[in-house]
């Protein structure tokens, strides 16, 4: 999310910021609007709270770091200013804040799961620090419920950085880059591949149907091994077919003069704020399918693992050790997965009009995409073409079956 040239120069948005002492706030909160989301409850289902911070009063120490990027300047020009109201964390710009480079206007309060030097590019160098990584999750679902003030010179963001530690580990996902240039109710949801040979950038911006700067709302990123999905109020908005394969820091902060954001308006009072109710971290619940993972697939009725064979074949065979009888779940769309077999040359979970199922590497369509439901002892996979249903087993063959739900449509999914 930092500004540098190479980003300019690319057209893409950067991010420079500066950063200052610490200093608490004691300001009165405005009235709640009615038409504010309010909070999630604490436990999701189908999901582990990994970790979480609700911003009673403090920062949690082995959570965060509240100095923005440290090695790229001085720890005092790093250091975040903040404070908390109604139990909500307050990152601020003030009037008396250090600039974040000593020859640039720009100012940021920012506080982050992790610390390197040079993390996130090294387009500049001040001193070394220790290597400190909080909390640098790979994959879940990251939730923040948060208002923003963000207007003319200012911007607000909730991002993740990859943790580098490998030079290619540098793919970047701004969540919401709320831009106060673009108004109240329009933010930036970015993928930027950086030195990652694996990505390709993708910029967009999203327009939501309320006033950012008023009121407090929820977003949330679901990232999995194979898709970055943006909620808003609990509704998947936005995705992208693409993925971090590696850890990430996660970053909350408010930046001013970030040179792409607009001027400031020298008569706007600050404090300049960014006001965070809770961060809450998610880790898929044990058992449940994750996207882009391999299982077995046993047949829970029978025994038997679902097997690819020549030219097209499932079957169900005794389990065995060859990657015939390891299958890959992705999640295609909302609730719907592919069901892709490792073996190369083979590809998707497949089903003919006649009752059967195949494997087939044609286009993915609704008979090769496939609802996995949780159920007593596994999990019933339904086929998303009309008409057809679930995935059946019996002796060692393999059908689809819209007739009794029983224990012949049950399977348990063994992760490789």
């Amino acid at each position: 999310m930092a500004f540098d040239p190479e980003r300019v120069r690319l057209g893409r948005r950067g991010l420079l910021a500066g950063g200052g002492a610490l200093a608490l706030s004691a300001l009165v909160a405005a009235p709640a609007s009615a038409a504010e989301t309010p909070p999630n409850p604490l436990e999701k289902p189908g999901w582990i709270l990994d970790r979480h911070d609700e911003f009673n009063g403090a920062l949690d120490p082995d959570l965060w770091i509240p100095r923005y990027l440290e090695s790229r300047t001085t720890v005092e020009r790093a250091t975040a200013r903040y404070g908390f109201r109604n139990n909500a964390l307050v990152l601020r710009i003030d009037d008396d804040q250090p600039t974040y480079y000593h020859d640039d206007p720009m100012k940021v309060s920012s506080i982050q799961t992790g610390q390197r030097t040079n993390l996130h590019k090294d387009n500049r160098f001040d001193h070394a620090i220790p290597t400190d990584m909080k909390y640098t999750p790979q994959y879940g679902y990251f939730e923040i419920r948060a208002k923003s003030s963000a207007r003319s010179g200012i911007h607000t963001a909730f991002w993740l950085t990859g943790r580098q530690d490998t030079w290619e580990q540098r793919g970047e996902v701004d969540i919401v880059e709320h831009a106060g240039v673009h108004g109240t109710s329009r933010f930036n949801w970015n993928l930027f591949e950086w030195s990652d040979p694996n990505l390709s950038t993708r910029t967009e911006q999203v327009g939501v149907g309320f006033d950012m700067t008023t009121e407090m709302h929820l977003y949330a990123l679901e990232w999995t091994p194979t898709q970055l999905k943006l909620y808003i109020d609990n509704v998947l908005t936005r995705t992208i077919d693409q993925s971090l394969q590696y850890p990430a820091v996660f970053y909350l902060g408010i930046y001013e003069h970030a040179g792409w954001t607009g001027t400031v308006d020298p008569g706007d009072r600050r404090p300049k704020e960014l006001v965070v109710d809770y961060f809450r971290a998610y880790k898929r619940a044990a058992g449940d399918p994750q996207s882009g993972q391999t299982y077995r697939i046993r047949n829970v009725a029978t025994g038997r693992y679902l097997d690819s064979g020549a030219v097209g074949a499932v079957t169900l065979e005794p389990g065995s050790a060859y990657d015939d009888q390891l299958w890959t779940l992705t999640e295609r769309q909302t609730g719907y997965w592919t069901i892709d077999n490792v073996r190369e040359g083979r590809g998707h979970l497949d089903t003919d009009p006649d009752g059967k199922v195949i494997w087939s590497t044609e286009r993915v369509g609704d008979d090769t995409l496939w609802a996995v439901t949780p159920v007593s002892g596994g999990f019933r996979i339904d086929n998303k073409q009309s008409g057809r249903g679930y995935l059946y087993g019996s002796g060692g063959s393999v059908g689809w079956n819209t007739g009794a739900a029983d224990a012949n449509t049950v399977w348990a999914l063994e992760r490789r």
